[in-house]
């Protein structure tokens, strides 16, 4: 499933989204995913792990997705990490960390706080090194493109 991300993550690039994509499954079957669509939709929230979740809970009809798993190719942040727990995501699986807003493990645990009410099992480094690699290249390929335009 973080291939699946991963290719998605790819394709959002391509539109100028920063190259995050998640998938959300109950075993084998795809229930919903994404990719982000916050430059495209100028939508602050439009981040992959809040419209995989939204889209899970409609196709199920249901919005505990205990049963589900999450797999995305960005550590999620704060608000990401809180929707998880919010919408009792069973597993996560990230691929690479986020240093400047991970929520899972790196500057925040906010989805294994005790004192919360669901703490999913989460997994990160899932394809990590493939997930860094795209947004590496992402923003180097920015940087380039701003310093020709300047």
């Amino acid at each position: 499933m973080m291939q699946r991300a991963i290719r998605l993550a790819r394709s959002a690039a391509v539109y100028g989204e920063v190259p995050v994509a998640a998938v959300v499954y109950r075993g084998e079957e795809v229930v919903a995913e994404a990719a982000n669509n916050r430059e495209r939709a100028r939508d602050p929230v439009g981040h992959a792990e809040l419209i995989a979740i939204q889209g899970a809970a409609v196709a199920l009809g249901a919005w505990r997705l205990s049963e589900c798993s999450l797999a995305v190719t960005l550590e999620p942040c704060p608000m990401c990490a809180g929707a998880i727990v919010n919408a009792r995501v069973g597993r996560v699986l990230y691929g690479t960390t986020d240093p400047k807003a991970g929520a899972c493990d790196t500057l925040y645990r906010i989805t294994s706080d005790v004192r919360l009410n669901h703490r999913p099992k989460v997994y990160g480094g899932v394809l990590g090194d493939r997930c860094a690699e795209l947004l590496r290249d992402f923003f180097r390929r920015l940087r380039e493109a701003k310093r020709r335009s300047a």
